[in-house]
This record gives C-alpha cells, structure tokens and sequence, in this order.
C-alpha cells in the first residue's frame, strides 16, 4: 500500500493519479496520525459528505492550511460557517450568482475582453493562454462579479499567485504568500471603507454586502472585506487552470478539438470534461463534529475529513473508463464543483466564461499547437494546473 502524504514529492511535483487510484483500491478512507485526519479518495464519501454538514464543520476552515497545517488565519466570510447561518449570508449574496444574472452581468463583457486578448497576440503566431488569455479573463469577472475595481487588475492577480506560490522543501503557504494575504484582505478593507461612504458607485455583490442586512443587521467592513478576498481567490485561482488544461486535452484529443470548432455548442461540454479529468482543487475538508462512519472506519469528533476530488472525479465506479478525454460523456455529477450548502458559488461563472474563452480561440485559432516542454504547472498540496501554456500557431 502507498504511504500517502498530501505533502509528498510524488504528489506535488508528479502525476497524482496513479496514487489516488491505488488509494481507491487499498485505502479508499485514509487515517495520518500527523494530521489527525482522514482522506476520501470515492466519488460516494466525497459527495455525502459535501452535504453532511449535521456531522461535519466549516467553522475551522476548509482548506489543507486551515485543517493540517493551521498556517492559514480564519476567514470572516460565510465559507467558515455551517447552517443556519451560512445558509442566511449565503442567500443574501447568492442572486449574483445565478445563471441569468450572470449571463446579463458578464457575457457581453467578457466576449469583448476576450476578442481583444486574442486581438493583441494573434499577429505574433504565439501566446501563453493562461497568462495572456485565461487569468486576464478571470480577473475581469471577478471584479465585475464582485464589484472589485478592475483598475487593480494586475495587482489582485499578482496577489493570488503569490499565496499559492510553494518552495521546495516548505509544507504550505510561503511567507511570502503569507504576506500577500494580508496585503489583499488590508486593501480591500481600505476599498470597502472607502464604498460604504460612496455606496451608489459600489456594484455587484460589494453593493448587495454594502446596503443589505442578514439577520437584521449590516455586514461589516471585516465580513465584507474576507467575502471580497473570497471572491477574488475563488473567481481567479482554479479557472485559469481549469480552462488551461481544457486547452491542452483539445490539442492532445484533435479529433475532438476538430470537432468542437464546428460545433461550439460543445464548448461547455469540452470544458467540464477538462475540469473532471484534470480537477485542479486537491482537496477541502471539513471537521467532524458528531461520530460519522466511513466504510467500517469511524472518524471521531475534533478529527479532520478530507475530500480528495481529483480522484473523486476519476473514480472508476462513478466513471466509464475515466481517465480518458470525452467530451461527450456529459456525467450527471462531478465532484469539482463541490457538493451541498457550500457547492463553489461560481459555477455558473466559470462555465459562461470557459464558453466564451473557447469560443473566441476556437473561431480564430482552430489549430494552436501547445509548447509542452515549455509549460508549467503550480506543484501545491492544495490547487495543481497549468500556469503557463505556450502555444504556436499561424499568424493571422
């Protein structure tokens, strides 16, 4: 049986999936005693218990910072909360989020984002899709989402990157990352000050935050900035990977590719099949608060729970021959997303803008031929992809 880790070399700096599988069929619920903590690696633990917040918590966190290393600080926002509560602060925000809303918000946007992305590298025969196409248009959505001054573009990104950067040889978040958390949350709390005397001119959800009341009252500057943080993080981090590696399974499958250009009404489907194969999050978790039993093992609470998604989403129980690319497999359920009250919020957002990311490459850039030895991918316990995706093709 693999002694796995979630911090070991082979599965920060090399292929998980091989790991994962053999944890599917050997040790499916994994206990580490240095984490106190136990990993699901089937699709089944991972979805019951993204819905099973009566025995499982998020009020000390979810991530892998949060959890096994406690080098993360706790959020204000309503990520670290458990129903009821959650449930109020999530449905005052929620309406951003909807599909139509965000359809009406970003669409017309971000086709015009996209277009110039394109516009400004088609000439040069080549291009990094993640940090001249995929980033730059998942900030955009971010702030127009979230109400975030798009003007700080550049600045936000470079403040996400930074807190998933990782030295060799160091467990978790870097100081440096570290540091660039405090840097955003402080700006934000400047720029909320700043909104709330000044709430005509606030949109998007910082808007919502700013005039609504949950439970009778206002949010607070704290509250608002930690959901700003959120938004930013979870709008701009796992997309641009998302999107990268579903550029590099169309080179990789041309048949497929060829088939989504003539017909980009399977952009999404081209997408979603990217984001299950190549599930960028590694893995959240919650805390156990009621004995909850996992497969004859029983996790008690103060014990950590693990939800390992890439190998959820790669579970050959769940899947037909899932480590292959299909776009039209179109499964009923994937694990990426999440699960239950604390399914990820921007779903919708990120399949309108994958849709229209590829979309506007397909149409103009058909057959882009991807530089492997030349890309490279963020090596985290946390989010793995690519963050730099060279491509060549014909200048126009």
């Amino acid at each position: 049986m693999v002694d796995y880790n979630p911090f070991m070399d082979e599965i920060i700096e090399g292929d998980a999936h091989p790991i994962y599988k053999q944890m599917r069929a050997e040790s499916p619920v994994h206990y580490i005693e240095e984490f106190d903590a136990w990993f699901l690696f089937k699709f089944d633990d991972i979805w019951r218990s993204g819905a099973n917040f009566k025995q499982l918590s998020a009020a000390e966190g979810t991530t892998p910072g949060h959890l096994l290393l406690q080098d993360t600080p706790p959020s204000l926002s309503f990520t670290q909360m458990d129903p009821p509560k959650h449930s109020h602060y999530r449905a005052a925000v929620s309406s951003h989020f909807k599909p139509g809303a965000v359809k009406k918000l970003i669409e017309e946007k971000i086709r015009a984002h996209a277009k110039e992305f394109v516009d400004g590298f088609i000439e040069r025969g080549e291009a990094d899709l993640v940090a001249d196409y995929a980033l730059r248009i998942s900030v955009r959505s971010a702030s127009l989402v979230g109400g975030l001054p798009i003007e700080e573009a550049d600045t936000m990104s470079g403040w996400v990157n930074e807190l998933f950067e990782r030295r060799k040889g160091h467990r978790g978040m870097t100081e440096e990352g570290q540091q660039a958390g405090k840097d955003m949350f402080f700006f934000f709390l400047d720029y909320v000050k700043k909104m709330r005397k000044n709430q005509d001119k606030a949109t998007g959800l910082l808007h919502t935050m700013l005039v609504g009341e949950i439970e009778g009252k206002q949010m607070s500057d704290f509250e608002v900035a930690s959901t700003l943080s959120l938004a930013l993080v979870g709008g701009t981090d796992t997309f641009p990977k998302a999107l990268g590696s579903t550029f590099i399974r169309l080179c990789q499958n041309p048949d497929q590719r060829a088939e989504v250009a003539a017909d980009l009404s399977l952009c999404q489907d081209a997408f979603l099949e990217a984001l299950r194969i190549d599930t960028p999050t590694q893995m959240l978790g919650r805390t156990v608060v009621a004995d909850i039993e996992y497969r004859g093992h029983t996790a008690k609470p103060g014990q950590k729970v693990m939800f390992v998604f890439p190998s959820g989403d790669r579970d050959e129980d769940e899947f037909e021959r899932p480590d292959v690319y299909d776009i039209k497999r179109r499964p009923q359920r994937i694990v990426a997303f999440g699960q239950g009250v604390h399914m990820c919020m921007g779903k919708h957002v990120a399949i309108l803008e994958a849709k229209i990311a590829l979309e506007e490459i397909l149409k103009r850039i058909p057959n882009y031929e991807v530089i492997e030895d030349q890309c490279e991918r963020t090596k985290t316990e946390f989010v793995q992809g690519p963050v730099r995706l060279p491509i060549r093709f014909d200048p126009a």
